[in-house]
């Protein structure tokens, strides 16, 4: 059975809205062997992985802001396998498998086997593909054996008395590497494992 194209645009679930920005302020706090990123007042759910992220209203409030992602929303989609336009399974009940929709022009980070962007259901691949002209011409269709916790997409800042500033936007830092408690990070990289290709149902 063919699954349907949803007729009304709905926006993603990982996407950022206007409503999301909270204010943070961030300072170095000691260590065993240096110092490590933080809030100044630090609560539970601020790290996973061992890195802190960047504190985000997770209610989808205000305007959807189609430049942004939610760090919160993209990580939950990460960790639990959830479809990042429904927020529903992207797991095959099946064939335990996941399902993956990914650019055919990706970067090389996609070629290196590894990924920022959440899975994608079967059910909404055809509605993602249809209103993301980019995917439109350059969608790739996979099913994924299993997904890692790799890294993260993350500012980077030198540890130094406040004002703390970030020296490096938008950098890829592996859950292995020194630097992560220097990092805030916004969005949860994964490795993708057994990765073949599928077909794109319409």
């Amino acid at each position: 059975m063919r699954n349907p194209i949803t007729t009304s645009f709905r926006v993603p679930f990982v996407i950022g809205y206007t409503g999301d920005v909270v204010r943070q302020s961030l300072k170095f706090v000691p260590r065993p062997g240096g110092l490590k990123l933080s809030y100044d007042a630090p609560r539970a759910g601020d790290w996973a992985y061992g890195v802190l992220r960047l504190r985000q209203n997770f209610r989808r409030s205000g305007r959807p802001d189609f430049k942004t992602v939610n760090t919160r929303r993209q990580w939950r989609c990460m960790a639990k396998r959830l479809c990042q336009v429904c927020a529903r399974s992207a797991v095959d009940p099946d064939t335990g498998r996941i399902s993956w929709l990914l650019s055919s022009e990706g970067g090389c980070h996609e070629r290196d086997g590894f990924t920022n962007a959440p899975p994608t259901c079967k059910a909404c691949i055809p509605e993602a593909i249809t209103y993301c002209p980019h995917l439109r011409h350059n969608a790739m269709v996979v099913t994924v054996g299993d997904s890692i916790p790799y890294g993260v997409r993350a500012d980077l800042f030198l540890p130094c008395l406040p004002p703390v500033v970030p020296y490096e936007r938008n950098a890829v830092v592996l859950l292995s590497d020194p630097d992560l408690e220097l990092a805030l990070a916004r969005e949860l990289l994964v490795r993708l494992r057994d990765v073949r290709p599928a077909r794109i149902e319409r």
